[in-house]
């Protein structure tokens, strides 16, 4: 495991890597590994710790719906498949990808898939149950380090560590500070940021230029919409998901059950809809000097 790149997330001391545990030789603090995973998770805030909206990730069952529908989804994503292919053929010798809020996996396993010889994926979240599912879908995945930590809190790596920064529907950084920013940070020199999710919210300043504005010097984004075939189980997971968030009072479910309503059944093909998709990416270039 390349656990070298790991530092104290408090201090940015370097560790000591024991058989259960990492010890920071500076300030003395001990972060465990359970499992072969390591923990780095530090709650700094009330909005950093486990609650609220978050506390829905550490519901097993809300986390076996979204591993099912990405099972049967990931793949047939067309913004996604885009996303995939412009990582891949950037990487190379040396080159270390991070992602933010892996989920159950699925993307962490098609990032090895896609990346040359040489590549190390570095992935995290929070939850155990999610980190549990992940844990098995990239289960003999030599080239992925997964590891526990706040991604609204200190990170256990030192600025400017990765070659490409990666996250889906996930938050990078403290409080107040924008996921273009906080990439930007953790990137090298010359290094991309890709940020994406399903509708792009509509902002004053176009995502390009608002990537530009905090220090890169090229951004693309990209938008799809398309109807997308869809199998009655893949509607069964996302219906259990959305029912169990909105038994907790997450105002998003609303937003998603609406959008899961955009669908019309394909006549003579049974348990099939076709549900129309929409996905959004931004690609932001980091510079050199």
């Amino acid at each position: 495991m390349p656990w070298d790149i790991f530092c104290c997330p408090v201090c940015k001391g370097s560790l000591i890597v024991g058989s259960t545990v990492f010890r920071c030789t500076p300030c003395g603090r001990e972060f465990p590994i359970i499992d072969g995973i390591p923990d780095f998770f530090i709650s700094e805030t009330i909005e950093d710790s486990i609650d609220g909206p978050s506390k829905t990730w550490l519901d097993s069952r809300i986390v076996e719906a979204r591993d099912a529908v990405y099972r049967l989804c990931a793949r047939e994503l067309k913004g996604m498949a885009f996303c995939m292919r412009e990582i891949g053929h950037r990487t190379g010798e040396g080159c270390r990808i991070l992602e933010v809020g892996m989920g159950t996996g699925h993307f962490t396993r098609w990032l090895v898939e896609v990346s040359r010889p040489g590549t190390e994926v570095f992935a995290f979240d929070f939850s155990w149950p999610i980190i549990e599912k992940a844990k098995v879908n990239t289960l003999k995945l030599t080239k992925a380090t997964l590891f526990r930590a706040n991604a609204r809190g200190r990170l256990p790596f030192k600025n400017e560590c990765f070659d490409i920064v990666f996250l889906r529907l996930a938050p990078l950084g403290a409080h107040g500070v924008p996921n273009v920013q906080a990439g930007y940070d953790m990137l090298r020199p010359g290094g991309w940021y890709f940020e994406a999710g399903w509708e792009q919210a509509r902002y004053e300043t176009p995502p390009t230029e608002w990537a530009m504005d905090h220090g890169y010097e090229s951004a693309e984004h990209h938008e799809w919409g398309y109807w997308r075939t869809q199998s009655e189980q893949e509607r069964t997971a996302a219906k259990i998901e959305l029912e169990h968030l909105a038994a907790q009072g997450i105002q998003t479910a609303q937003k998603i059950q609406k959008q899961a309503q955009e669908a019309k059944r394909i006549p003579g093909e049974g348990g099939f809809v076709q549900k129309m998709t929409h996905e959004y990416l931004l690609v932001a270039h980091k510079p050199f000097l």
